[in-house]
């Protein structure tokens, strides 16, 4: 039971040790014998938790993934119609992104090697799902959901590149938050969007001509 204990230990040790090698210098910088000494064990014992780099690597992923999933617990909870949940997705992933090392190398690791780690979209697309629900109960349409998920991608690409060059993350937060209601407003405004046929009572009457009366249609003679 406690040598059970100590391998948990130090598998934890080498994931944690790698998220940071992994997040500061990507997967091809990040070394073994860096990971190895970072987390204060040897060689062997690394290789007996994870045969390659690449492994280890998953387990990063697998691990980020985890973490991130019960982070965005509380924006799975909103339920207000419009893009209120998928604001609050970017900024809490890119919030996440800063405060959990292991959240961040996971989406380094899903940049730098496309296609063999899924777990990291796979983290926060149920979240992202529940928050276009919402948006289209707001009334987005079919055409600009696809707008916003593609929009999406690109925020938290963007977040985590200006994260690793330095930016803080309540401007970062501050930024998405201002990108979005930019966005939001662009959306509500778009010539293509379809309009609820409710809007045309809603629609203010053209102005009158010389001489036409407002209750009738007729001419106005006096």
């Amino acid at each position: 039971m406690l040598r059970q204990a100590r391998a948990e230990q130090t598998r934890a040790a080498l994931i944690d040790a790698a998220a940071e090698q992994f997040a500061r210098h990507g997967y091809t910088g990040a070394t073994l014998a860096r990971i190895s000494q970072s987390a204060g064990v040897t060689s062997g014992a690394l290789t007996f938790h994870f045969l390659t780099k690449e492994d280890l690597a998953l387990a990063v992923v697998e691990a980020g993934a985890s973490a991130v999933r019960s982070a965005l617990h509380e924006v799975q909870q909103l339920t207000t119609p419009g893009l209120t949940a998928v604001s609050r997705l970017t900024q809490s992933l890119a919030a996440f992104l800063n405060q959990d090392v292991r959240a961040h190398a996971a989406m380094r690791l899903a940049y730098e090697c496309p296609g063999s780690q899924p777990t990291w979209e796979e983290a926060w697309r149920p979240t992202l799902l529940h928050a276009l629900d919402l948006a289209r109960a707001g009334g987005t349409t079919d055409a600009e959901l696809a707008d916003i998920e593609l929009l999406v991608a690109y925020l938290l690409a963007g977040a985590e590149a200006r994260l690793r060059s330095g930016h803080p993350v309540r401007a970062v937060e501050h930024e998405l938050g201002q990108l979005w209601q930019r966005a939001a407003a662009g959306f509500s405004a778009r010539p293509d969007r379809e309009r609820d046929p409710r809007e045309h009572d809603r629609m203010p009457a053209p102005p009158l001509s010389h001489g036409e009366s407002r209750k009738g249609s007729g001419r106005n003679d006096g």
